[in-house]
């Protein structure tokens, strides 16, 4: 389903591997140049694709200097992403949608799942304010994001941006942080 969005990519941009996780999420993980760094990037599935695609050519060119590795989860409601920032330590996580500086708290309305698999879980609740690690300029000063809101409930630092601009939200982020890019050539 989902996973086959990455067979267009070039393979030095494709992802090392890609899995579907109990939840039904899609993981594509990237391999960069080696460092210590773990970025995420979280899409819900109408922007799938694009996130996949953007990721795919961006990785293929400037990004070939980021350090570490990069994950692109492809998720259905909150739990999913919810998983992910607990079984990892990420640098940082960049949601897909349009470019906010900022999030107020949002109570998200709960709902019972069922995942492809036949497992039924819980979703959703009561989630704080957040605050772009990395705001894009020209950003939206505010905005509801309940995925950077989930973020910032579990201490990830967190940017919002749109898949076009996937690339220069990581690049600004990543020259940032000790470590978090190679030299340029």
């Amino acid at each position: 389903m989902l996973s086959g969005m990455f067979t267009a990519l070039p393979l030095a941009a494709g992802p090392a591997q890609v899995w579907s996780d109990l939840y039904g999420a899609v993981h594509a993980r990237y391999l960069l140049r080696p460092g210590a760094h773990a970025w995420l990037v979280a899409s819900a599935p109408a922007q799938g694709q694009a996130s996949a695609e953007a990721l795919g050519r961006w990785l293929a060119g400037e990004g070939q200097r980021l350090k570490g590795q990069l994950e692109l989860l492809i998720h259905d409601g909150l739990l999913p992403l919810d998983s992910a920032l607990r079984s990892a330590r990420f640098s940082g996580v960049l949601v897909v949608g349009p470019a906010l500086s900022a999030g107020h708290a949002v109570q998200v309305p709960e709902r019972t799942v069922v995942a492809p698999g036949g497992l039924r879980y819980r979703d959703g609740g009561a989630l704080p304010a957040w605050q772009a690690e990395f705001a894009l300029p020209g950003a939206a000063p505010t905005g509801e994001q309940p995925a950077a809101s989930l973020c910032a409930a579990v201490g990830v630092p967190v940017t919002v941006c749109p898949p076009e601009r996937l690339g220069e939200a990581l690049l600004g982020w990543a020259d940032r942080l000790p470590h978090g890019l190679a030299a340029a050539r």
